[in-house]
């Protein structure tokens, strides 16, 4: 297949693959929304395909719909994952993918460059706080740039109205973007998360540290004791 940079299904890869996942409450579905950045060189941004997660899944259960997502991407894209409601399930996640995690606490503030280590069992896993509007408007960045490319589908078409109705309000404290009510916004939050990690300062060290991870490790030379005898 021919490269061609405003077909997303023409990309051969992407530098890097990312999930985006965003974790739902009671009434949300979790999400999943896989892309990354044009392989050829240019600023471009792809988002090649988004999936609404089953409901009333948690903790393992959710991770493992998840599994089912990499599996699709061979295994080896960076899961950027939403911790903002779950703590534990940081654990889950770093037991299932390992150092591939980074984790993204949205609230009402945080720079998204300044981030924490989360210790779970065998590890840690960074988490950067970022403000939901700050979130927005990198992502509204990109698009007004023209630098985003999506994949022709129905959940990409729905991520799209998401985040064209969401209702905007100008308090004292700055820009608030919300939903109206009986509106969702987990995939439009996703395709965000996507192009934050897209984008980041820390991207190259990331996958510095995911190769790594990889790298098989040299086996431990046993001490000959009958050499010495």
């Amino acid at each position: 297949m021919i490269y061609r940079p405003n077909d997303v299904n023409s990309w051969p890869v992407f530098r890097p693959m990312i999930i985006a996942h965003d974790v739902g409450r009671s009434h949300d579905r979790s999400t999943a929304v896989v892309g990354g950045n044009s392989p050829c060189g240019q600023q471009l941004l792809g988002i090649l395909g988004a999936e609404e997660l089953p409901q009333k899944l948690y903790g393992s259960a959710l991770a493992s719909a998840l599994v089912t997502v990499d599996a699709r991407c061979g295994r080896n894209a960076l899961i950027v994952a939403d911790l903002s409601n779950d703590p534990t399930y940081a654990e889950v996640l770093y037991e299932t993918f390992g150092p591939r995690v980074i984790g993204v606490h949205i609230s009402r503030h945080g720079d998204g460059i300044t981030f924490e280590r989360r210790l779970v069992k065998g590890g840690s896993v960074p988490v950067y706080p970022i403000g939901r509007t700050l979130l927005l408007e990198l992502f509204l960045s990109e698009l007004r740039s023209d630098q985003v490319r999506f994949a022709d589908q129905p959940t990409m078409r729905r991520a799209y109205e998401q985040l064209a109705n969401l209702e905007v309000e100008v308090r004292d404290t700055g820009i608030v973007y919300s939903c109206a009510p009986g509106h969702h916004d987990d995939l439009g939050i996703s395709c965000a998360m996507l192009a934050w990690a897209a984008r980041h300062l820390h991207l190259t060290s990331w996958l510095r540290n995911l190769e790594a991870a990889r790298r098989p490790r040299k086996p431990r030379e046993k001490f000959n004791w009958l050499a010495v005898t």
